[in-house]
């Protein structure tokens, strides 16, 4: 699993300019859609096209990268396959840790106004359901996976342990642009990390992180629209505010139901996890994350292909800060 960057660990990764390259383009993009309107230029796009435009902002750099990097699909997972019985597993432990996510999503909104996903609710129910889950449940479950986790992070893994699982998971959240999304998007990506070490495979986090959309997209379906986009709207993001500061005993019964809910879901979670990894026989990379020394015993185990180097460097800086600033002005403004 060496490339040619792997032989040169006292520089930054390679794939570091992918993420900085992927925030350039979506601040180009969403700069010149700011700037029809004042040039007098009416962009309306198709709803299907609306709905998978984010991905495409990161289709474009991911291309590029792997073409001129000669990428091969070998080198983003150890293995392309799942046994069959931890399919279910994966998805009954999907909904175990929803809660601690929805509780991170709940803390999130108390600070970023409101939940950065509600605009999605009105374009999807214009589309057939089926349509609204391939768009943003399947689409963005493949690619992000193949970026964050295929791309960045098996980079990473050769050069750090808990670091690489911790950087790439910024990345991801840092990736959607703003503080609402950042928070639970960073959660979901640790998790993301530690079931690929678990499986071994890129198809156990793409499945993961399509049931978690999907679970959005359908509960949308499910939900009148008019009652969803109020929840989801910045009004009830400060009456939640109000009510959380309030320090009412109804707000306390909240939380710490939110609370208790959260941590019974993250032991359930890790029970099934412990199941996962004895399936797929990776008892001792997944324990070689929580021992010492675990790079040096990692790349006794895996055959040398890891040799220690850094994360970080002026292109992850650059993209980091350009995603900073951008999700700063987003707080401010919007």
């Amino acid at each position: 699993m060496m490339d040619y960057e792997s032989g040169h660990n006292n520089r930054e990764p390679a794939v570091n300019r992918l993420f900085a390259a992927v925030i350039a383009t979506y601040l180009l993009v969403m700069g010149l859609l700011m700037l029809f309107p004042v040039l007098g230029i009416s962009v309306r796009l198709p709803v299907v096209l609306g709905l998978i435009s984010g991905e495409l902002t990161l289709l474009v750099p991911t291309v590029v990268y792997v073409l001129a990097t000669r990428t091969k699909l070998s080198s983003v997972s150890e293995k392309w396959r799942l046994p069959v019985a931890v399919i279910p597993l994966l998805i009954v432990m999907a909904y175990c840790i929803l809660p601690f996510i929805s509780l991170v999503n709940l803390a999130s909104m108390l600070i970023g106004g409101e939940n950065a996903a509600a605009g999605l609710a009105v374009p999807m129910q214009k589309l057939p359901l089926w349509v609204s889950l391939l768009c943003v449940s399947v689409l963005p479950g493949v690619l992000e996976e193949f970026i964050f986790r295929g791309l960045i992070y098996s980079r990473y893994r050769e050069r750090r342990a808990w670091g690489a699982v911790f950087t790439s998971a910024l990345l991801f959240g840092l990736m959607h642009m703003n503080l609402n999304q950042l928070c639970y998007a960073f959660v979901m990506g640790v998790f993301f990390c530690l079931l690929y070490e678990g499986t071994g495979s890129l198809l156990a986090s793409v499945l993961v992180h399509a049931v978690y959309n999907g679970n959005s997209v359908i509960m949308m379906y499910l939900t009148d629209l008019d009652a969803l986009l109020e929840a989801a709207g910045s009004e009830s993001a400060d009456s939640l505010q109000q009510m959380l500061g309030s320090g009412t005993a109804e707000a306390s019964v909240l939380m710490l139901g939110l609370a208790v809910i959260a941590l019974l879901g993250l032991a359930a979670a890790g029970g099934l996890y412990v199941a996962i990894v004895k399936l797929c026989g990776r008892q001792k990379q997944v324990l070689l994350l929580f021992g010492r020394h675990a790079m040096k015993k990692r790349r006794a185990l895996e055959s040398g292909n890891m040799t220690s180097g850094k994360l970080w460097g002026p292109f992850l800086w650059v993209g980091v800060t350009l995603a900073v600033l951008a999700i700063f002005c987003d707080f401010l403004f919007w």
